[in-house]
Protein backbone atom coordinates (compact mmCIF):
# COMPACT_ATOMS: atom_id res chain seq x y z
CA UNK A 1 0.00 0.00 0.00
CA UNK A 2 2.81 2.15 1.24
CA UNK A 3 4.22 2.00 -2.30
CA UNK A 4 1.44 2.53 -4.42
CA UNK A 5 0.71 5.43 -2.15
CA UNK A 6 4.47 6.68 -3.00
CA UNK A 7 3.50 5.89 -6.52
CA UNK A 8 0.77 8.30 -6.73
CA UNK A 9 2.15 10.81 -5.09
CA UNK A 10 5.27 10.58 -7.42
CA UNK A 11 3.11 10.60 -10.43
CA UNK A 12 1.28 13.92 -9.11
CA UNK A 13 4.26 16.13 -8.26
CA UNK A 14 5.56 15.13 -11.88
CA UNK A 15 2.55 16.03 -13.22
CA UNK A 16 2.33 19.42 -11.22
CA UNK A 17 6.17 19.83 -11.88
CA UNK A 18 5.54 19.53 -16.23
CA UNK A 19 2.35 22.26 -15.75
CA UNK A 20 4.11 24.64 -14.09
CA UNK A 21 7.29 24.00 -16.72
CA UNK A 22 4.76 24.50 -19.84
CA UNK A 23 3.23 27.48 -17.80
CA UNK A 24 6.52 29.36 -18.19
CA UNK A 25 6.77 29.16 -21.99
CA UNK A 26 3.59 30.48 -23.44
CA UNK A 27 4.84 31.75 -27.70
CA UNK A 28 5.48 35.56 -27.83
CA UNK A 29 2.19 37.10 -28.71
CA UNK A 30 1.52 40.42 -31.30
CA UNK A 31 -1.53 42.60 -32.45
CA UNK A 32 0.49 44.12 -35.59
CA UNK A 33 3.47 42.98 -37.16
CA UNK A 34 5.46 46.30 -37.26
CA UNK A 35 8.69 44.90 -34.26
CA UNK A 36 10.15 41.52 -35.43
CA UNK A 37 12.56 40.29 -32.97
CA UNK A 38 16.04 39.82 -33.76
CA UNK A 39 18.18 38.36 -31.04
CA UNK A 40 17.91 38.03 -27.28
CA UNK A 41 20.95 38.21 -25.05
CA UNK A 42 21.07 37.85 -20.98
CA UNK A 43 22.80 40.09 -18.89
CA UNK A 44 23.95 40.81 -15.45
CA UNK A 45 22.10 44.13 -14.98
CA UNK A 46 19.63 44.39 -18.43
CA UNK A 47 17.93 47.50 -17.50
CA UNK A 48 19.47 51.11 -19.21
CA UNK A 49 20.97 50.85 -22.70
CA UNK A 50 23.11 53.32 -24.40
CA UNK A 51 24.54 52.90 -28.11
CA UNK A 52 27.61 54.01 -29.86
CA UNK A 53 27.43 53.99 -33.63
CA UNK A 54 31.23 55.19 -34.33
CA UNK A 55 31.69 51.40 -32.44
CA UNK A 56 28.62 49.59 -32.95
CA UNK A 57 28.60 48.87 -29.12
CA UNK A 58 26.10 48.97 -26.84
CA UNK A 59 26.77 49.97 -23.18
CA UNK A 60 24.46 48.27 -20.12
CA UNK A 61 23.84 49.24 -16.93
CA UNK A 62 21.33 48.68 -13.81
CA UNK A 63 21.29 48.51 -10.08
CA UNK A 64 25.37 47.19 -10.21
CA UNK A 65 28.70 48.69 -9.91
CA UNK A 66 29.57 47.63 -13.56
CA UNK A 67 28.69 48.94 -17.23
CA UNK A 68 28.20 45.29 -19.75
CA UNK A 69 29.68 46.14 -22.74
CA UNK A 70 28.17 44.66 -26.19
CA UNK A 71 29.28 44.29 -29.38
CA UNK A 72 26.66 45.14 -31.83
CA UNK A 73 27.99 45.07 -35.02
CA UNK A 74 25.58 41.95 -35.95
CA UNK A 75 22.06 42.89 -34.53
CA UNK A 76 21.38 39.17 -35.50
CA UNK A 77 23.78 38.21 -32.80
CA UNK A 78 24.88 40.58 -30.40
CA UNK A 79 27.89 39.37 -27.97
CA UNK A 80 28.99 40.71 -24.65
CA UNK A 81 32.51 41.56 -25.02
CA UNK A 82 33.80 42.75 -21.61
CA UNK A 83 32.02 44.61 -18.19
CA UNK A 84 33.92 47.85 -16.74
CA UNK A 85 33.74 48.22 -12.78
CA UNK A 86 32.25 51.51 -11.69
CA UNK A 87 32.75 52.78 -8.19
CA UNK A 88 28.99 52.62 -7.49
CA UNK A 89 25.76 51.25 -8.29
CA UNK A 90 24.39 52.58 -11.36
CA UNK A 91 20.58 54.00 -12.60
CA UNK A 92 21.33 55.55 -16.03
CA UNK A 93 23.13 55.58 -19.23
CA UNK A 94 24.12 57.78 -22.08
CA UNK A 95 26.22 58.55 -24.68
CA UNK A 96 27.66 60.91 -26.97
CA UNK A 97 30.18 60.50 -29.92
CA UNK A 98 33.02 58.10 -28.10
CA UNK A 99 31.79 59.14 -24.75
CA UNK A 100 29.90 57.34 -22.31
CA UNK A 101 28.18 58.88 -19.18
CA UNK A 102 26.83 56.60 -15.68
CA UNK A 103 25.06 58.23 -13.13
CA UNK A 104 25.34 56.28 -9.52
CA UNK A 105 23.96 55.75 -6.49
CA UNK A 106 25.34 55.92 -2.87
CA UNK A 107 24.36 53.22 -0.67
CA UNK A 108 22.37 55.73 0.83
CA UNK A 109 20.72 56.47 -2.04
CA UNK A 110 19.19 59.74 -0.62
CA UNK A 111 22.86 61.07 -0.48
CA UNK A 112 24.40 63.10 -3.16
CA UNK A 113 24.88 60.34 -5.71
CA UNK A 114 27.99 61.05 -8.78
CA UNK A 115 28.49 61.32 -12.43
CA UNK A 116 31.06 59.56 -14.01
CA UNK A 117 32.01 60.08 -17.56
CA UNK A 118 34.30 58.11 -19.75
CA UNK A 119 35.48 57.66 -22.90
CA UNK A 120 35.94 54.61 -25.83
CA UNK A 121 38.45 53.38 -27.68
CA UNK A 122 39.25 49.63 -27.03
CA UNK A 123 38.78 50.22 -23.55
CA UNK A 124 36.90 52.62 -21.38
CA UNK A 125 38.54 55.33 -19.92
CA UNK A 126 37.51 57.50 -17.01
CA UNK A 127 37.36 61.21 -17.77
CA UNK A 128 36.40 61.84 -14.13
CA UNK A 129 33.75 61.36 -11.39
CA UNK A 130 31.72 64.02 -10.26
CA UNK A 131 29.23 64.99 -7.52
CA UNK A 132 25.90 66.05 -8.07
CA UNK A 133 22.88 65.90 -6.57
CA UNK A 134 20.56 63.52 -4.34
CA UNK A 135 20.00 60.29 -6.01
CA UNK A 136 20.54 61.09 -9.87
CA UNK A 137 18.05 58.71 -11.31
CA UNK A 138 18.56 59.57 -15.25
CA UNK A 139 21.11 60.99 -17.19
CA UNK A 140 21.21 62.03 -20.68
CA UNK A 141 23.63 64.28 -22.76
CA UNK A 142 21.85 66.59 -24.68
CA UNK A 143 22.15 66.33 -28.15
CA UNK A 144 25.02 68.50 -29.70
CA UNK A 145 27.03 66.98 -26.73
CA UNK A 146 27.73 70.29 -24.40
CA UNK A 147 25.46 69.36 -21.68
CA UNK A 148 24.70 66.20 -19.48
CA UNK A 149 21.97 66.66 -17.70
CA UNK A 150 20.90 64.44 -14.78
CA UNK A 151 17.28 63.98 -12.84
CA UNK A 152 18.37 64.24 -9.19
CA UNK A 153 14.74 62.34 -7.76
CA UNK A 154 15.67 63.17 -4.15
CA UNK A 155 13.38 60.57 -1.87
CA UNK A 156 13.70 60.42 1.83
CA UNK A 157 15.38 57.99 3.80
CA UNK A 158 12.71 54.62 4.16
CA UNK A 159 12.01 56.04 7.46
CA UNK A 160 11.11 59.55 6.46
CA UNK A 161 13.64 61.72 8.60
CA UNK A 162 15.60 62.83 5.89
CA UNK A 163 14.15 64.32 2.74
CA UNK A 164 16.76 65.78 0.65
CA UNK A 165 15.49 68.37 -2.27
CA UNK A 166 15.63 67.14 -5.68
CA UNK A 167 17.03 68.91 -8.59
CA UNK A 168 18.74 68.71 -11.93
CA UNK A 169 22.07 68.99 -12.18
CA UNK A 170 23.68 70.28 -15.82
CA UNK A 171 27.15 69.51 -15.82
CA UNK A 172 28.56 71.60 -19.55
CA UNK A 173 32.00 71.46 -21.09
CA UNK A 174 33.73 73.62 -24.35
CA UNK A 175 34.30 70.92 -26.48
CA UNK A 176 36.77 72.56 -28.81
CA UNK A 177 39.18 71.44 -25.53
CA UNK A 178 39.78 67.57 -26.17
CA UNK A 179 39.99 67.14 -22.24
CA UNK A 180 36.98 68.88 -20.87
CA UNK A 181 35.15 66.78 -19.31
CA UNK A 182 37.85 66.24 -16.96
CA UNK A 183 36.69 70.05 -15.71
CA UNK A 184 33.38 70.40 -16.57
CA UNK A 185 31.03 73.25 -14.94
CA UNK A 186 28.56 72.28 -12.86
CA UNK A 187 25.25 73.76 -11.90
CA UNK A 188 22.51 72.19 -9.86
CA UNK A 189 19.09 73.71 -10.52
CA UNK A 190 16.80 73.63 -7.71
CA UNK A 191 12.95 74.60 -7.40
CA UNK A 192 13.02 77.37 -4.37
CA UNK A 193 12.72 80.34 -6.94
CA UNK A 194 8.84 79.23 -7.89
CA UNK A 195 5.60 80.55 -7.08
CA UNK A 196 4.34 77.34 -5.07
CA UNK A 197 1.35 78.65 -4.37
CA UNK A 198 -0.05 79.34 -7.94
CA UNK A 199 1.22 76.22 -8.82
CA UNK A 200 -0.47 74.26 -6.03
CA UNK A 201 -3.49 76.01 -6.95
CA UNK A 202 -2.84 74.80 -10.72
CA UNK A 203 -2.90 71.48 -9.61
CA UNK A 204 0.55 70.46 -9.01
CA UNK A 205 0.35 67.42 -6.46
CA UNK A 206 2.57 67.79 -3.23
CA UNK A 207 2.43 64.50 -1.33
CA UNK A 208 4.82 64.58 1.69
CA UNK A 209 4.87 66.33 5.13
CA UNK A 210 7.80 68.82 4.87
CA UNK A 211 6.49 71.59 2.26
CA UNK A 212 6.16 71.46 -1.36
CA UNK A 213 9.74 72.03 -2.82
CA UNK A 214 10.33 68.94 -1.04
CA UNK A 215 7.92 67.05 -2.79
CA UNK A 216 9.36 67.68 -6.13
CA UNK A 217 11.46 64.51 -7.22
CA UNK A 218 12.76 64.84 -10.84
CA UNK A 219 12.76 61.32 -12.80
CA UNK A 220 13.16 61.28 -15.94
CA UNK A 221 14.48 63.72 -18.61
CA UNK A 222 13.79 64.95 -22.95
CA UNK A 223 16.09 67.56 -24.34
CA UNK A 224 14.84 69.60 -27.89
CA UNK A 225 16.52 69.05 -31.11
CA UNK A 226 18.43 72.30 -30.80
CA UNK A 227 19.83 71.69 -27.22
CA UNK A 228 18.39 75.17 -25.61
CA UNK A 229 15.12 73.60 -23.31
CA UNK A 230 14.99 70.08 -21.44
CA UNK A 231 11.81 69.41 -19.87
CA UNK A 232 12.12 66.48 -16.91
CA UNK A 233 8.92 64.38 -14.94
CA UNK A 234 7.94 65.25 -11.82
CA UNK A 235 6.40 61.83 -11.58
CA UNK A 236 4.75 61.94 -8.25
CA UNK A 237 3.74 65.51 -8.69
CA UNK A 238 2.03 64.58 -12.10
CA UNK A 239 3.88 67.80 -13.35
CA UNK A 240 6.54 68.17 -15.87
CA UNK A 241 9.17 71.01 -15.55
CA UNK A 242 10.77 73.04 -18.07
CA UNK A 243 14.14 73.73 -17.70
CA UNK A 244 16.00 76.68 -19.76
CA UNK A 245 19.43 74.72 -20.50
CA UNK A 246 21.43 77.67 -21.50
CA UNK A 247 20.61 80.20 -18.76
CA UNK A 248 20.54 77.07 -16.34
CA UNK A 249 17.03 77.98 -15.00
CA UNK A 250 13.55 76.08 -14.18
CA UNK A 251 11.53 77.82 -16.16
CA UNK A 252 8.19 76.78 -14.66
CA UNK A 253 6.09 73.44 -14.29
CA UNK A 254 3.11 72.43 -15.63
CA UNK A 255 0.45 70.21 -14.11
CA UNK A 256 -0.82 67.28 -16.11
CA UNK A 257 -3.97 67.11 -15.10
CA UNK A 258 -6.40 63.83 -14.96
CA UNK A 259 -7.91 61.45 -16.85
CA UNK A 260 -11.43 60.86 -16.34
CA UNK A 261 -12.65 57.00 -16.37
CA UNK A 262 -16.29 57.53 -15.98
CA UNK A 263 -16.36 59.07 -19.89
CA UNK A 264 -16.24 57.51 -22.74
CA UNK A 265 -13.23 55.76 -24.18
CA UNK A 266 -11.63 56.01 -20.69
CA UNK A 267 -12.50 52.70 -18.94
CA UNK A 268 -10.50 50.31 -16.83
CA UNK A 269 -10.18 47.53 -15.24
CA UNK A 270 -9.95 47.87 -11.22
CA UNK A 271 -10.78 44.92 -9.62
CA UNK A 272 -8.69 41.45 -8.93
CA UNK A 273 -11.29 38.90 -9.99
CA UNK A 274 -9.13 36.94 -12.81
CA UNK A 275 -11.79 38.51 -14.85
CA UNK A 276 -11.55 40.93 -17.35
CA UNK A 277 -14.21 43.60 -17.04
CA UNK A 278 -13.06 47.05 -18.21
CA UNK A 279 -16.07 49.66 -17.49
CA UNK A 280 -16.30 53.18 -16.37
CA UNK A 281 -16.21 54.15 -12.69
CA UNK A 282 -16.30 57.65 -10.91
CA UNK A 283 -12.29 57.64 -11.10
CA UNK A 284 -9.94 60.60 -12.47
CA UNK A 285 -6.24 58.86 -12.70
CA UNK A 286 -3.30 61.19 -11.87
CA UNK A 287 -0.75 60.54 -15.08
CA UNK A 288 2.16 60.39 -13.11
CA UNK A 289 4.85 59.50 -15.67
CA UNK A 290 8.35 58.23 -15.54
CA UNK A 291 9.59 58.38 -19.07
CA UNK A 292 9.14 61.14 -21.39
CA UNK A 293 9.63 61.84 -25.43
CA UNK A 294 10.16 65.33 -26.96
CA UNK A 295 9.24 65.08 -30.49
CA UNK A 296 8.48 67.42 -33.25
CA UNK A 297 5.60 67.86 -36.25
CA UNK A 298 4.71 70.15 -38.26
CA UNK A 299 6.99 72.46 -36.76
CA UNK A 300 5.37 72.48 -33.43
CA UNK A 301 6.86 70.78 -30.33
CA UNK A 302 5.44 68.02 -28.73
CA UNK A 303 5.83 65.74 -25.46
CA UNK A 304 4.67 61.92 -25.05
CA UNK A 305 4.30 60.59 -21.69
CA UNK A 306 3.84 56.90 -20.34
CA UNK A 307 1.68 56.97 -17.61
CA UNK A 308 2.82 54.80 -15.01
CA UNK A 309 1.53 56.78 -11.29
CA UNK A 310 3.34 56.93 -8.33
CA UNK A 311 2.26 56.72 -4.72
CA UNK A 312 4.26 58.09 -2.04
CA UNK A 313 5.05 55.34 0.33
CA UNK A 314 7.02 55.24 3.73
CA UNK A 315 7.60 54.16 7.21
CA UNK A 316 6.00 57.35 8.67
CA UNK A 317 4.25 58.93 5.45
CA UNK A 318 2.08 57.40 2.53
CA UNK A 319 -0.41 59.18 0.41
CA UNK A 320 -2.24 55.54 -0.62
CA UNK A 321 -5.33 53.84 0.25
CA UNK A 322 -7.34 51.30 0.14
CA UNK A 323 -10.72 52.58 -1.49
CA UNK A 324 -13.10 51.14 1.22
CA UNK A 325 -11.46 53.16 3.60
CA UNK A 326 -11.34 56.87 1.75
CA UNK A 327 -13.57 59.55 3.45
CA UNK A 328 -15.87 61.85 2.04
CA UNK A 329 -16.91 60.47 -0.86
CA UNK A 330 -19.96 61.45 -2.14
CA UNK A 331 -22.88 58.45 -0.82
CA UNK A 332 -24.94 59.11 -4.09
CA UNK A 333 -22.25 58.22 -6.38
CA UNK A 334 -20.40 56.07 -4.28
CA UNK A 335 -23.01 53.69 -2.69
CA UNK A 336 -22.36 50.89 -0.47
CA UNK A 337 -22.49 48.14 -3.60
CA UNK A 338 -19.37 50.54 -5.54
CA UNK A 339 -17.62 50.65 -2.26
CA UNK A 340 -18.01 47.30 -1.91
CA UNK A 341 -16.93 46.38 -5.76
CA UNK A 342 -14.18 49.03 -5.47
CA UNK A 343 -12.92 48.15 -1.93
CA UNK A 344 -9.22 47.04 -2.76
CA UNK A 345 -8.98 49.89 -5.16
CA UNK A 346 -5.31 51.80 -4.07
CA UNK A 347 -6.00 55.19 -4.49
CA UNK A 348 -4.65 58.91 -3.49
CA UNK A 349 -6.21 59.83 0.20
CA UNK A 350 -4.66 63.95 -0.52
CA UNK A 351 -6.61 64.38 -3.81
CA UNK A 352 -10.16 64.98 -3.78
CA UNK A 353 -12.44 67.19 -4.99
CA UNK A 354 -14.86 68.89 -2.25
CA UNK A 355 -15.48 71.93 -4.07
CA UNK A 356 -17.03 72.89 -0.82
CA UNK A 357 -19.20 70.38 -0.05
CA UNK A 358 -17.21 68.01 1.78
CA UNK A 359 -17.73 65.15 -0.43
CA UNK A 360 -15.95 64.46 -3.07
CA UNK A 361 -17.39 62.95 -6.31
CA UNK A 362 -14.20 61.38 -7.41
CA UNK A 363 -11.54 58.74 -6.08
CA UNK A 364 -8.14 59.62 -7.33
CA UNK A 365 -5.63 56.47 -8.72
CA UNK A 366 -1.95 56.44 -9.20
CA UNK A 367 -1.15 56.83 -12.81
CA UNK A 368 -3.72 56.35 -15.91
CA UNK A 369 -2.71 53.47 -17.64
CA UNK A 370 -2.34 55.55 -21.28
CA UNK A 371 -0.24 57.49 -22.31
CA UNK A 372 -0.41 61.18 -23.25
CA UNK A 373 0.53 64.17 -25.89
CA UNK A 374 1.36 67.31 -24.66
CA UNK A 375 2.28 70.88 -26.37
CA UNK A 376 6.15 71.34 -24.96
CA UNK A 377 5.50 74.52 -24.61
CA UNK A 378 2.42 75.77 -22.85
CA UNK A 379 1.64 71.79 -21.35
CA UNK A 380 -1.77 71.79 -23.44
CA UNK A 381 -3.06 68.19 -23.05
CA UNK A 382 -3.20 67.32 -26.95
CA UNK A 383 -4.90 63.47 -26.47
CA UNK A 384 -4.94 60.21 -24.47
CA UNK A 385 -4.77 56.80 -25.10
CA UNK A 386 -7.54 56.11 -22.59
CA UNK A 387 -8.68 52.38 -22.46
CA UNK A 388 -6.63 51.57 -25.78
CA UNK A 389 -3.83 49.37 -23.77
CA UNK A 390 -6.13 47.84 -21.65
CA UNK A 391 -8.64 46.91 -25.07
CA UNK A 392 -5.69 45.43 -27.10
CA UNK A 393 -4.51 43.27 -23.67
CA UNK A 394 -8.34 41.72 -23.65
CA UNK A 395 -7.64 41.05 -27.59
CA UNK A 396 -4.16 40.13 -28.07
CA UNK A 397 -3.44 38.39 -24.31
CA UNK A 398 -6.20 37.82 -21.94
CA UNK A 399 -4.36 35.14 -20.25
CA UNK A 400 -1.49 37.54 -19.09
CA UNK A 401 -3.83 40.57 -18.97
CA UNK A 402 -2.87 42.97 -16.23
CA UNK A 403 -0.50 40.16 -14.65
CA UNK A 404 2.39 41.06 -12.91
CA UNK A 405 5.40 40.17 -14.51
CA UNK A 406 7.81 40.91 -11.89
CA UNK A 407 6.86 37.52 -9.77
CA UNK A 408 7.28 35.39 -13.12
CA UNK A 409 4.01 33.47 -12.26
CA UNK A 410 0.91 33.80 -14.40
CA UNK A 411 -2.03 35.06 -12.65
CA UNK A 412 -3.91 36.92 -15.46
CA UNK A 413 -5.51 40.33 -13.50
CA UNK A 414 -3.74 40.66 -10.66
CA UNK A 415 -2.42 44.21 -11.29
CA UNK A 416 -6.18 45.32 -12.12
CA UNK A 417 -6.31 47.10 -8.59
CA UNK A 418 -2.97 48.53 -8.63
CA UNK A 419 -1.57 50.75 -11.65
CA UNK A 420 -2.54 48.00 -14.31
CA UNK A 421 0.12 47.77 -16.64
CA UNK A 422 2.28 50.48 -15.37
CA UNK A 423 3.30 52.17 -18.71
CA UNK A 424 6.97 53.19 -17.98
CA UNK A 425 8.79 54.58 -20.45
CA UNK A 426 8.48 55.73 -24.54
CA UNK A 427 10.86 56.46 -27.15
CA UNK A 428 10.15 58.23 -30.21
CA UNK A 429 11.14 56.94 -33.46
CA UNK A 430 10.66 58.33 -37.58
CA UNK A 431 10.26 55.44 -39.66
CA UNK A 432 10.28 56.52 -43.18
CA UNK A 433 7.27 59.43 -43.15
CA UNK A 434 6.03 57.64 -40.07
CA UNK A 435 6.70 58.70 -36.79
CA UNK A 436 6.04 56.10 -33.49
CA UNK A 437 5.91 56.07 -29.94
CA UNK A 438 7.23 52.61 -28.73
CA UNK A 439 6.01 52.07 -25.06
CA UNK A 440 7.71 49.68 -22.72
CA UNK A 441 4.82 48.37 -19.68
CA UNK A 442 6.81 47.81 -16.94
CA UNK A 443 4.23 44.94 -14.96
CA UNK A 444 2.14 44.00 -17.99
CA UNK A 445 5.25 43.57 -20.21
CA UNK A 446 6.09 43.97 -23.90
CA UNK A 447 6.02 46.79 -26.27
CA UNK A 448 3.44 48.90 -27.17
CA UNK A 449 3.49 50.95 -30.43
CA UNK A 450 1.72 54.26 -31.67
CA UNK A 451 1.59 55.75 -34.60
CA UNK A 452 2.01 59.67 -34.04
CA UNK A 453 2.20 61.11 -36.97
CA UNK A 454 -0.86 62.89 -36.36
CA UNK A 455 -0.82 64.15 -33.14
CA UNK A 456 -4.24 64.44 -32.73
CA UNK A 457 -5.26 61.03 -33.40
CA UNK A 458 -2.89 58.55 -32.92
CA UNK A 459 -3.16 54.90 -33.29
CA UNK A 460 -1.84 51.48 -31.88
CA UNK A 461 -0.04 49.98 -34.47
CA UNK A 462 1.56 47.12 -32.61
CA UNK A 463 2.29 45.10 -29.32
CA UNK A 464 4.06 42.31 -29.00
CA UNK A 465 4.44 40.42 -25.51
CA UNK A 466 7.15 37.93 -24.62
CA UNK A 467 6.16 36.26 -21.44
CA UNK A 468 9.91 35.67 -21.34
CA UNK A 469 10.82 38.86 -21.40
CA UNK A 470 9.70 40.93 -18.45
CA UNK A 471 9.62 44.49 -17.17
CA UNK A 472 11.00 46.80 -19.81
CA UNK A 473 12.72 49.69 -18.45
CA UNK A 474 15.11 51.03 -20.99
CA UNK A 475 14.11 51.69 -24.89
CA UNK A 476 16.41 53.68 -27.27
CA UNK A 477 15.46 53.78 -30.96
CA UNK A 478 18.25 53.31 -33.41
CA UNK A 479 17.17 54.66 -37.10
CA UNK A 480 18.30 52.92 -40.28
CA UNK A 481 21.02 55.59 -41.19
CA UNK A 482 23.03 55.03 -37.58
CA UNK A 483 21.69 51.42 -37.25
CA UNK A 484 24.78 48.39 -38.03
CA UNK A 485 22.82 46.80 -40.41
CA UNK A 486 21.28 50.13 -42.00
CA UNK A 487 17.35 48.98 -40.51
CA UNK A 488 15.65 50.55 -38.02
CA UNK A 489 16.05 49.24 -34.34
CA UNK A 490 14.44 49.04 -30.83
CA UNK A 491 16.65 47.84 -28.08
CA UNK A 492 14.93 47.38 -25.30
CA UNK A 493 16.25 46.48 -21.30
CA UNK A 494 14.51 44.19 -19.59
CA UNK A 495 14.92 45.05 -15.84
CA UNK A 496 13.10 41.44 -14.15
CA UNK A 497 14.39 39.41 -16.73
CA UNK A 498 17.46 40.96 -17.23
CA UNK A 499 17.56 40.29 -21.21
CA UNK A 500 18.45 42.62 -23.88
CA UNK A 501 16.06 42.56 -26.69
CA UNK A 502 16.73 43.62 -30.41
CA UNK A 503 13.54 44.30 -32.43
CA UNK A 504 13.91 45.07 -36.41
CA UNK A 505 10.91 47.40 -37.12
CA UNK A 506 9.39 46.94 -40.45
Amino acid sequence: MKKIFTMILSLLLLAGFCFAKKAKHFSPMQLGSLLKPLAMLDMKTGEIVAYMKSQKKLFVVGDKKIIEVVDFQNPNSPKKIFEKKIPNKASSVSSYRNLIAVSMLQDKEYQDGFVQVLRYQDSLEVLGTFKVCSQPDMITFSPDGNHLLVACEGSPSENYKINPEGGIAILSVDQSNENAWKTPAIDILRFNNLDTTSLKKAGVYAPGLQGFVKSLEPEYITVSNDSKTAWVSLQENNAIAKIDIENKKVETIFPLGFVDHSQKGFALDVIDNQKIEIKNYPLRGMRQPDGIAYFESEGQHFLVSANEGSPVKYDDFSDEISLKNLKNLDPKIFTDSLINELKDLKVSKLQSDLNGTNQSQYAYTFGSRSISIFNANSGELIWDSGEILERAFEKVSPEFFNWNSKKKKVKMDSRSADKGCEPENVTIGKVENRTYAFVGLERMSGIAVFDVTNVKSPKLVDYYLNPTDRGPEGIIFIDAFESPNQKPLLVVGYEYSHTLVIYEIK
